[in-house]
């Protein structure tokens, strides 16, 4: 069985175009655009870090060779205050705490939004209580992948350091280190592919899965570990379509916040405004997630079909014109015309004699 594209999406927009403007209810869009708000609060967390050149000031014209030594005295440096530190670690737990508070009520919006958008009602506080459990779940295996991916990341930021010491104190030439730059690189390209495809995989596929059989996650991915080793083409083109929706998506929000001299842009950059404004790109990614998924069998589908769409039918015959009095006219033999008010009544055939006896 091969997976379609272009029926999912066209579903999904259908359906979008149904909840959101058909008909147009302003306070449907405020509910709804709260529960993408909390579900975007899982997706939207990004890495922001800095530039280390002023730790290990590799502008000097030096060599790595000296790099562990360099590094441990700018962090003797650093540390020479001890409210530096403090402030350090007060920040880093507090950050730490936010992320995970945001990260717990971005897995409970998951769930939330889908159950919206699946019997397309605007609910916050039941499906909230009911899918308390899968919210959890996800909540947990998220943090666990989270220490995972920290952990393959600095690993492999770790080994690219040493790696360019290593070849810098043995003073290799340019021309036989560019192989291990190539190879490096190509390794740290498919671990990030990796981890994007997983997380993605998670929030657009094993969520819906949680959805539809109210399991745990690591069941869901059992489950979808098995339709993908059938389709892994198509959920790898899956996304990739998925991210070119979303740019395009993006693209036009742009494009329309300038056209309102800049003020849908600052619309967009407040956090729930801005899920209200572009609130039609999540419901139809949404509901392409369970349109696609959908295809895989009646176990998989969570949405009602949609309706045919109506066709228009043949013309109806025109009526026949209705005779006016004055063109009610008839043609004797002769040529003679006869109208309606020349007609008289039927006189009928003659009258029956009685028989004679």
């Amino acid at each position: 069985m091969s997976l379609a594209f272009s029926q999912p999406l066209g579903g999904a927009w259908r359906r979008m175009q149904d909840l959101l403007f058909h008909p147009f209810d302003l306070g449907r869009w405020f509910v709804l655009g709260f529960a993408a708000w909390l579900a975007g609060l899982v997706e939207s967390g990004g890495s922001g870090g800095g530039s280390l050149e002023y730790l290990f000031d590799m502008d000097d014209g030096r060599d790595f060779s000296d790099l562990p030594t360099r590094t441990w005295e700018s962090v003797q440096d650093l540390m020479v205050e001890a409210w530096v530190v403090g402030l350090v670690v007060i920040c880093l737990l507090g950050a730490l705490v936010l992320g995970l508070v945001l990260l717990w009520i971005g897995s409970r919006g998951q769930f939330v939004l889908l159950d919206d958008l699946v019997h397309r009602r605007t609910e916050i506080t039941r499906p909230w209580r009911e899918f308390a459990a899968q919210g959890d779940s996800l909540f947990l295996w998220q943090v666990v992948y989270a220490v995972i991916a920290f952990v393959v990341m600095a690993g492999l930021t770790l080994s690219a350091v040493v790696g360019i010491g290593w070849l810098a104190a043995l003073d290799f030439p340019a021309g036989a280190s560019f192989p291990f730059f190539v190879l490096g690189g190509i390794l740290a390209f498919v671990l990030v592919a990796i981890l994007i495809y997983v997380e993605f995989f998670l929030i657009h596929a094993v969520v819906p899965i949680m959805y539809r059989r109210r399991c745990s996650t690591m069941e869901a991915w059992r489950v979808f570990g098995g339709v993908f080793r059938a389709h892994p083409g198509s959920f790898v083109l899956f996304g990739l379509l998925h991210l070119a929706v979303g740019m395009a998506g993006g693209f036009f929000f742009f494009a329309a916040g300038l056209l309102t001299c800049c003020v849908g842009l600052v619309l967009m950059m407040i956090p729930y405004l801005g899920s209200v404004v572009t609130l039609p790109l999540p419901v139809l990614l949404r509901y392409f997630d369970l349109e696609f998924m959908g295809q895989l069998g009646e176990d998989w589908r969570t949405l009602d079909p949609l309706p045919e769409p109506e066709l228009p039918g043949p013309p109806s015959p025109a009526p026949a014109p209705v005779p006016d009095e004055q063109d009610s006219v008839e043609f004797e033999r002769d040529g003679t015309v006869v109208g309606t008010e020349d007609v008289g009544e039927d006189p009928g055939g003659p009258e029956p004699r009685p028989e004679d006896p």
